[in-house]
């Protein structure tokens, strides 16, 4: 099956900080990304921490993940020209979290 049909995704994963602490960094980035919630045509944004699946390969190489949801490739397409993420980005890169954005294409479910 596929997913419901009207929404844009925008995705960015974010590597840890090497300036801050993990903690600090999420105060910040969470603070920071807000400006991206308030831009018109996002429905939804929201951050999570993601952290290694496995024990053995401890070393995280992301340390969060930001989704945006967008009414349509439009509002999409304003979002990423808004001073709201580019300065975000910009900042994510300053700070050398290494920001890797991308579009969700459509979903279609694996099957067995």
């Amino acid at each position: 099956s596929r997913e419901p049909s009207g929404v844009t995704r925008l995705i960015v994963l974010i590597g840890p900080p090497y300036h801050l602490r993990a903690a600090e960094a999420e105060e910040w980035l969470r603070g920071e990304a807000s400006g991206v919630a308030a831009v018109d045509g996002v429905r939804r944004a929201v951050l999570s921490a993601l952290v290694s699946p496995s024990v053995r390969w401890g070393n995280n190489e992301w340390g969060w993940l930001i989704e945006v949801d967008c009414a349509s490739p439009d509002d999409a397409d304003r979002v990423v020209r808004d001073s709201a993420w580019t300065a975000l980005i910009g900042d994510l890169r300053l700070l050398g979290m290494r920001p890797t954005v991308a579009v969700v294409g459509d979903a279609s479910e694996l099957r067995a």
